[in-house]
This record gives structure tokens, C-alpha cells and sequence, in this order.
């Protein structure tokens, strides 16, 4: 009775928030591609056929995740860009209605439709494959990093799937039934005059092809500059709408004082407008499963929703104003989290911070003061944050050491010795007392005062065999001294843990700092002590050197079925040369927003190659065909580019704003999609104007030379 539980942390409140923002970009994504549609084929008969791909291969999609067991959820529908799922439907509905605008009179046979359909079905199953590829690296991933991208792999193919049956299957007989009769066709007049300035720019380009070189080599260069300018971190911070504090108190405090403590931390917390609780825990938990003393704090801390705060205000404005304020308050040492990313910290890293740096030695004296040196040393490199020593300092000890020799001299044990401190110290049971049927022992040691003095416990008489009293300041020699309350180990090894949050700083960035100083300022025996980093960086380490094994050979295998669609290594290899200036796209978008190069961009730079190629299957399968017609092969480039120009024009706008939602969202939930969406964006548009302007002038500069070399002298 007066008892009201309320429970403190739900995280069902950040899986609702997260799915309401992804749902929320992925239909803003949808209605922009369905648009875009509308506006490039210009009736809404041929749209409407595009975007059933959409519900048709989001329906197989689901469908295969539930036969897998991979559930609906951020990571696995987060990176779903509607634009490259409606990619071959646009290609196939295109060619349906070139066939159409050129005969607008005449009634379309089976025959003329299916002959069309075979030509584009090779580069539709081609290029959808290479995107599949794109995404194989993911399931290199270990650990944390797996179940964050995994799902997204799975999702993603799946859809792809279930998009190219739809584009091969479904929309050319659909499209023959809406178009097979004679219609007029309607003419989109703004995308005819781009056609035809892009057709006198090709012809131009291919004047003088070499005039590509110079500025290939030049973003090339400035692509190479971008990627050691941009910063390195392991996954970009995830908000969970909430904030979690790890409090150290001065050591050695009661259990009552730190009460007093946190609950003047709680009133300080709760003055801020944006916090909705505060809640404190103080001291060890139950369990055990924490091996924290009693001078520790955890704070959870809740937020109101950030619509209702002030505009402009960020959470890490509201973290440095907390932190500010914390630290002006005598006794409080802080470091800040959020409630899952502080669990998982702890599980991989040991230390509830985004880096921890672990110290180890035997010599537990000369292992703290190495690592109070670099604490001071850390905490002046810019972008450090919450830096301080993980296990408690020296507390006062009251140490007892037996002289045995001398305890053998008056015919005693050590034995005697230590139930004699027990009881003085420790307490012991004298006697017992009753209460009706219960029975309760009656413990009697030393006052505090006498307890913590040793003159005090020196007085206590030990009896000797022969009767005599002996005081214990004669055998043992009894010293205030300090020592280590915890001591820690890993490996059977103990260590001390430096721990660093980051603000502003990336990882790499930060790491190749501190490195440098604790190098050139610190000196200690590397045979007896050695230093280890820990956390995000070990993260960030495994996921790239897997990245470094997987992707040449995702690559390798793309090269393959770029062989396989156009049938000569050399074009294969021409397609491969969007990519290098697709990836400047992305890192100059990295740099310019800000972003660091983590696992979701780098996962964005694996999607972006695939997605980049695809257009160049397209461009070269279309031109290829035309040579085998007849063409000489300056006009068969002229004529396959513009043929294509509308269809690669089509699905490079729709995969680009099918992605932009996410790339500009803010909301919870929206921090893993954001690098991987402004990575495709701006390199897909930067790999479009490679597919238009560079590739054909690659591909007539290689194969006019390939045809000179192979004339009869």
C-alpha cells in the first residue's frame, strides 16, 4: 500500500519512434519516385505500371523474410531505395513506348514487343545481379556490425528479386495490353530538348574524345585527396532519445552520502527544460552482474520529444550544458552514454565509454601512475570527452603485518592473530539473545573511532601459552598506508582502464593523435607494461579489415557477369571505371556534410558501385547491338546514347530521390540510414554524368583502337 512502480526505461517507445521514421522516409521516397515517374513518361497509365513493382516486390520481399526468420524492422528496411527497386520496369517500359512513339498508327503485334523485351531482358538481369553482388560483402560482417547490415543485405535482395520477375515478367505484358493499340503517345517537350542538347554534346565529345582524360585524372586526384581528408569512425552515433550517465563519487563514501549525492544530481537534471525523468541508482547492484562500488551512480535521464524544444537546441547541446553543470559541482565525476550503446560498450570494451584504453601491469602502483598520466594527456587532445580512470584510486587501508617469527617466540599461531583483528574489526558473536521462537547472535567489535586507529588495535592483548599478554603492536606491524580498492583483471593479466568519450572528434583521427602524444610524453617500461585500445576502434579494425578481403572480391565476381552481359573483358573493364569517380561523389558529400567515413557509408559505397555500373550495362548493351545491326561505330555511340539517354536520365532521378528522404531525415531512428543514403545520392548523380559523357567517349577512344590495331597493314 503507497507503493507506485513506474517503469523508468521502455525501450518500446524507441522501436515505435524509429519504425514511424523510417516508415516515414520510405513513403516520402515512394511518392517522389511515383512523381518522377509521372513526369518523365508523361501519362499516368505508364507510371502506374512502373510502380506496381513496387507493392509486387516489397510483397516477395516479405514473403522471403519470413521464410528466412529476418523481421521488419530499421535495419532491415531502412536502405530500401524504391528508385533502384523500379530501375528494370523503367528500362522495360521505356522500350515499350519507343516502339510505340515511333508508330503511333500502327497496332503493336506479340512479336514487335517481344522482340523489343529481349533486347533490354540481358542488361535488366545483368545489372540487377551486379546490385546483388554490390551487397555480398555484408555477410562478412561479424558481430555487431552483422546485425546491423545482415538484415539490410537479405531485404535488399530480396526486393531485387522480386522487382527483375516483375520487370521480365509481369510489366511487358501489361504494357502490351495498355499500348498495343493505336494512341497517340504524349511527348515530353523539356525532356526532348535535354535529349537533343545532350545528342550535340556527345557528337562534340566525340570529336575529340582525349578531352575526357584531363578532368578524369583531375576527379580522380581530387577523389584520392577527399578520402584522407574525410574522418574515420566505426558506425555513426545512434540517438536513442535518451540520455544515461555513469557517476563516480568520491571514493570511500558512504552508501548514505552517496544517497544525498544523487539526489542533488537528480534536482540538477531535472532543471533542464528538454528532461521529461531522472532516475539514479546508487551503489552495487544485487546481482553482482556489475562490479561497481558504492561511491558509483548510474543516471538514467529521459527526454521530451524534440519538437517541443526550443529551435535550433541539439541533444549535444543539452550533453555540454549537463556537463558544464556537473562538473562545477565538488565530488562528481561523469561520463556520458545512452542506456543500449553503454551495455554494448561495456560487453565489448569493458568500459562504459565510446574508447577505452587499457593499461596492463603487474605493478599495480607504477600501472596508475601510467595511466593518470595519460588521463591528463587525453584530456587535452580536442574531441575528448568524459576522460577519467575506470576503477577507483587508492582508498586508505589500514594494513596488518605479521611478524611469524615473533609469534613463534611466545608460542603462538597466526591463526591467533587473525581471529583476534576479526573480532575487533570484523565483529564475532558473544552470545544470544531471544525473541519468542527466533534466536539473534549479538555482535560485538571496536567502535569506528577505534577501528581506524592503529595505536588502538596495537593495544589489543594476544595471550601467549604461558598466560602472558602480549600486545599486538609486538608481533605485527600495524600502518595506515593506501591501497587499490578493485583490482582488475583480463587474461589472468590486471589492468587499469583509461576510458574517453568523443565529441566532434572522429575515431581514426582521435587515435592517431593519441598515439602520437602518449609516444612522444610518456615513459614507462614496455616490458613490464603494455597498452591496449578497446571499443569502437576494435569494432571499426575487424569490420574493415573484412571489408579489405570481401569487397575485391565482390568486385571480381561484378567484373564476371560485366563480362557476361557485354561479352568482351575490355568493356567490362571500361563499366568498372564509373565507380572511382562514383566514390568521389560520395566523399566529397562526406566531407561536405560533415559526415565521417563509418560502416553505414561505407556500406552506402558498396550499394553506390552497383547501383553506378548498372547504367553503363544499359548504355554499352544498347550500343553493342547497334554495331551488330550495321552501325559504324562513332554513330552507333551517337545513336545508343540517345537512345538511352532517357531510360538512364529515368532511373538515375528515381534511385537518387527514392533515397533523399533519408538522407536529409533527423528524426530517431534516422542515424544509420543518413550515411548510407547521402552516399548513393551524391554518387549516383556524379556516376550519371560519368555514364553520359565519360563512358562513351572511353568506349569509342578503346574500341576505334582496338579496330585500327586489327587492320591489314
Amino acid at each position: 500500500e503507497g507503493t507506485r512502480i513506474r517503469p523508468f526505461m521502455d525501450r518500446t517507445e524507441l522501436v515505435n519512434t524509429t519504425l514511424s521514421t523510417v516508415s516515414h522516409t520510405l513513403l516520402e521516397g515512394m511518392v517522389l519516385v511515383v512523381l518522377v515517374l509521372i513526369l518523365f513518361l508523361g501519362n499516368w497509365r505508364g507510371a502506374l505500371l512502373v510502380a506496381l513493382t513496387i507493392p509486387f516486390s516489397l510483397l516477395i520481399a516479405f514473403i522471403l523474410m519470413h521464410i528466412t526468420g529476418i523481421p521488419a524492422n530499421l535495419l532491415s528496411l531502412g536502405a530500401i531505395d524504391f528508385g533502384i527497386i523500379v530501375d528494370g520496369a523503367i528500362v522495360m517500359m521505356e522500350t515499350v513506348l519507343k516502339k510505340r512513339e515511333s508508330h503511333p498508327g500502327e497496332i503493336l503485334t506479340e512479336d514487335s514487343i517481344l522482340d523489343r523485351t529481349i533486347q533490354v531482358a540481358r542488361p535488366i538481369l545483368f545489372s540487377t545481379l551486379i546490385i546483388i553482388t554490390a551487397y555480398l560483402p555484408l555477410f562478412a560482417f561479424e558481430h555487431i556490425e552483422r546485425k546491423l547490415f545482415t538484415p539490410m543485405a537479405y531485404t535488399v535482395g530480396y526486393a531485387l528479386l522480386g522487382a527483375l520477375a516483375v520487370a521480365l515478367l509481369l510489366i511487358p505484358g501489361l504494357a502490351f495490353h495498355a499500348y498495343a493499340k493505336p494512341r497517340k503517345v504524349y511527348r515530353n517537350r523539356w525532356l526532348e530538348k535535354l535529349s537533343k542538347i545532350y545528342h550535340h554534346q556527345t557528337v562534340r565529345l566525340l570529336d575529340k574524345p582525349k578531352r575526357v582524360l584531363l578532368p578524369l585524372i583531375v576527379i580522380l586526384l581530387a577523389g584520392g585527396g577527399l578520402s584522407y581528408t574525410v574522418g574515420k569512425d566505426f558506425l555513426p552515433p545512434l540517438d536513442e532519445g535518451s540520455i544515461w550517465i555513469q557517476v563516480q563519487l568520491p571514493p570511500g563514501i558512504s552508501i548514505e552520502k552517496s544517497k544525498e549525492m544523487g539526489a542533488e544530481l537528480r534536482k540538477n537534471l531535472s532543471a533542464f527544460d528538454e528532461v521529461s525523468y531522472v532516475m539514479t541508482q546508487v551503489g552495487r547492484d544485487d546481482e553482482g552482474a556489475e562490479a561497481f562500488s558504492l561511491s558509483h551512480v548510474e543516471c538514467a535521464v529521459g527526454l521530451k520529444p524534440y519538437n517541443t524544444w526550443k529551435h535550433g537546441r541539439k541533444k549535444t547541446d543539452l550533453i555540454e550544458d549537463m556537463s558544464q553543470k556537473l562538473s562545477s559541482l565538488p565530488g562528481y565525476s561523469v561520463g556520458f552514454s545512452q542506456p543500449i550503446i553503454d551495455m554494448v560498450m561495456d560487453q565489448v570494451a569493458g568500459a562504459h565509454s565510446d574508447l577505452a584504453l587499457k593499461i596492463y601491469g603487474e605493478d599495480i602502483t607504477e600501472t596508475r601512475h601510467v595511466a593518470e598520466r595519460i588521463t591528463e594527456i587525453l584530456k587535452k587532445i580536442p574531441g575528448a570527452a568524459d576522460v577519467a580512470v575506470d576503477q577507483e584510486p587508492p582508498l586508505p587501508q589500514l594494513q596488518i603485518v605479521a611478524d611469524r617469527e615473533r609469534i613463534a617466540q611466545y608460542g603462538l599461531n597466526v591463526s591467533d592473530v587473525t581471529e583476534l583483528i576479526e573480532l575487533a574489526i570484523g565483529g564475532a558473536a558473544v552470545s544470544q539473545i531471544y525473541a519468542g521462537s527466533k534466536s539473534y547472535d549479538v555482535i560485538c567489535r571496536f567502535d569506528e573511532e577505534s577501528r581506524n586507529s592503529p595505536e588502538k588495535i596495537g593495544d589489543l592483548f594476544l595471550t601467549s601459552a604461558s598466560g602472558a599478554k602480549i600486545p599486538l603492536s609486538q608481533v605485527c606491524d600495524i600502518r595506515m598506508t593506501t591501497g587499490a580498492s578493485t583490482i582488475t583483471r583480463e587474461m589472468n593479466k590486471r589492468h587499469l582502464t583509461v576510458r574517453v568519450n568523443l565529441r566532434g572528434a572522429d575515431l581514426t583521427g582521435f587515435l592517431n593523435q593519441a598515439n602520437k602524444r602518449i609516444g612522444q610524453q610518456v615513459t614507462y617500461n614496455r616490458d613490464t607494461i603494455r597498452l591496449k585500445w578497446a571499443g569502437q576502434f576494435e569494432n571499426q579494425s575487424r569490420a574493415y579489415s573484412r571489408l579489405g578481403v570481401i569487397v575485391p572480391l565482390a568486385l571480381g565476381v561484378m567484373l564476371l557477369l560485366l563480362f557476361g552481359a557485354c561479352g568482351k573483358f575490355r568493356q567490362a573493364a571500361l563499366m568498372t571505371s564509373v565507380v572511382p569517380l562514383a566514390l568521389f561523389g560520395g566523399m566529397l558529400a562526406l566531407n561536405v556534410r560533415g559526415m565521417t567515413l563509418n560502416v553505414s557509408s561505407a556500406v552506402g559505397f558498396i550499394a553506390l558501385i552497383g547501383v553506378a555500373i548498372q547504367n553503363g550495362v544499359i548504355m554499352f548493351s544498347q550500343i553493342n547491338n547497334l554495331r551488330e545491326s550495321g552501325y559504324e561505330l562513332k554513330e552507333a555511340v551517337i545513336a545508343g546514347t540517345r537512345h538511352r539517354f532517357r531510360p538512364i536520365l529515368m532511373t538515375a532521378t528515381v534511385a537518387v530521390l527514392g533515397l533523399l528522404p533519408a538522407s536529409v531525415s533527423t528524426g530517431i531512428g534516422s542515424d544509420v540510414q543518413r550515411p548510407l543514403a547521402t552516399v548513393i545520392v551524391y554518387g549516383l548523380f556524379f556516376a550519371t554524368i560519368v555514364t553520359l559523357y565519360i563512358l562513351p567517349s572511353l568506349y569509342y577512344l578503346v574500341e576505334n583502337h582496338c579496330l585500327k590495331r586489327n587492320q591489314p597493314e
